[in-house]
């Protein structure tokens, strides 16, 4: 895994207008990697522009996605009833093959595995699905994105730049961390990249920040995109998108 720190845009697939602009950062080398949302906007062009990116030094890797609807493609659920469920132990019992379907299916379009595993909203650090993360397909070299920060100064930092829901967020990530450590995957050393993302005045002010603050080994969650594009986050500012493109491209 690349030292960085190293930069992965999330949400790849999402809509075609965010994928340009991924693709224009990964191929400026503004970036290191992107997480593809494989039920999404991923028609063979953006397999080809990708795969010639990871050719080129990059990763790619698949955004497990549970609560983001891509209409029939996938299962999904909204944030807070996934969460609900997760602790309380009544998650549905056919998300472990969803997470089987959509590893299989990024296998079948890229004719590898993923690079490296995360997921949308952070869901496969959630109890119960930490899990089924830990027994997904992967090359010996695939590693797990765990999102939490390796210092209380770093911690501390991305809880005021993302606000409380970023200490939850960690909170879950330890524990998930030990299943995924248990299970031999590789784990980043460290993370950053919360933000308000329903703020982009906020997101201004900190993504700066984090990224100069990241360690040399540290993984950082980014969200550049268009504001134009008519698919959208719920939750998100579509202008946070743009304001964390425009700050990707000045580095």
């Amino acid at each position: 895994m690349k030292t960085g720190p190293f930069l992965i845009a999330d949400d790849f697939g999402l809509g075609a207008g965010h994928n340009a602009v991924i693709l224009d950062l990964l191929e400026q080398e503004k970036i290191g990697g992107t997480s593809v949302m494989i039920d999404g906007e991923v028609d063979p062009a953006s397999v080809e522009s990708l795969t010639t990116c990871r050719r080129n030094g990059a990763q790619i890797g698949l955004h497990l996605n549970l609560t983001h609807s891509f209409g029939d493609k996938n299962v999904s659920a909204p944030v807070g009833i996934l969460m609900r469920q997760s602790l309380t132990g009544t998650l549905p019992s056919d998300l472990d093959a969803e997470f089987s379907r959509q590893a299989g299916l990024f296998k079948a379009c890229f004719g590898f595995w993923p690079d490296y595993y995360d997921g949308h909203q952070h869901c496969h650090c959630l109890p119960g699905l930490a899990r089924l993360a830990a027994r997904l397909p992967r090359d010996p070299e695939t590693w797990m994105r765990v999102p939490l920060p390796s210092s209380m100064s770093g911690l501390s930092r991305n809880i005021r730049a993302g606000g409380l829901k970023t200490g939850i967020i960690a909170a879950l990530a330890y524990n998930a961390r030990r299943h995924f450590i248990k299970a031999g995957w590789p784990v980043n050393a460290d993370f950053s990249g919360f933000l308000r993302l329903d703020d982009p005045p906020q997101a201004a002010h900190w993504l700066p920040r984090l990224i100069s603050a990241a360690s040399d080994e540290c993984v950082v969650m980014v969200h550049p995109g268009s504001a134009t594009d008519p698919a959208q986050c719920p939750g998100h500012a579509p202008e946070t998108r743009a304001v964390e493109q425009k700050i990707l491209l000045g580095r």
